[in-house]
């Protein structure tokens, strides 16, 4: 059975992100918006992460879609919730009558949510999250509709891992490079005090760290105050 020409075409695009261009929470959020228009039935979708805090929407089309996740997070139970634990793809056709869940399923019928496909967002083995996709209709996925959710979650996977993977590796760049930043404007400082009062290297870090313990400021800000001070009176 071929997938749908839709699912296909919303594809692409994942392929073209270039990370460089988009944050994480961009590209997450590009993801959601293809997903409800790539998957046919879909009105709505939602992505699924564990942060620190527990499970939580990262990424939605709708407040609503947002609403019936919370449930699932507050109850510590539904589709999207077990899809992402055991990497299993779980269908609801009719909220109005599934048991499965039921909890989740009185939240979804209240917000006119009557069919659910939870997909499991893998890579290697590693379980990311899982793509909610929320209809209006009763059976509103069908097995095509559960064909090209899967493509499209396999697909997104691999975009979401390597934007997380990107976006981590930046923010360490970034703190490496405002680590190096620091550490010389500390050694200017330090070079300004040695010069100034004829004392050690160490000496000098631990005037720095005595005063910055007194001011109750961080030893990189005292050390770029000594080293503002000497430019100007250099100049």
């Amino acid at each position: 059975m071929p997938d749908s020409p839709d699912s296909l075409e919303a594809l692409l695009p994942l392929s073209r992100i270039v990370h460089s261009d988009e944050t994480f929470d961009s590209t997450i959020q590009y993801v959601v918006e293809l997903a409800q228009v790539g998957v046919k039935g879909c009105a709505m979708a939602g992505i699924t992460v564990l942060e620190r805090g527990g499970p939580t929407t990262t990424a939605a089309t709708s407040e609503v879609a947002k609403r019936i996740d919370r449930t699932q997070y507050e109850t510590g139970s539904g589709p999207c919730l077990d899809a992402y634990r055991q990497q299993v793809v779980n269908r609801i056709d009719s909220t109005d009558s599934d048991e499965r869940w039921p909890e989740f399923s009185r939240t979804a019928v209240a917000e006119g949510i009557h069919s659910t496909l939870s997909l499991p967002l893998v890579v290697g083995g590693d379980g990311l999250g899982a793509l909610n996709l929320y209809s209006e209709e009763q059976s509103g996925f069908d097995e095509l509709g559960e064909r090209a959710g899967l493509l499209f979650a396999a697909h997104a996977s691999v975009t979401l891992a390597n934007a997380r993977s990107y976006w981590a590796n930046a923010a360490l760049r970034a703190n490496l490079e405002a680590a190096l930043e620091s550490r010389g404007v500390i050694d200017q400082a330090k070079g300004i005090l040695m010069g100034r009062d004829g004392c050690s290297a160490d000496e000098a870090f631990e005037f720095l760290r005595r005063a910055s313990q007194r001011a109750n400021r961080k030893v990189h800000d005292l050390a770029q105050e000594i080293v503002d001070r000497s430019r100007r009176g250099l100049s």
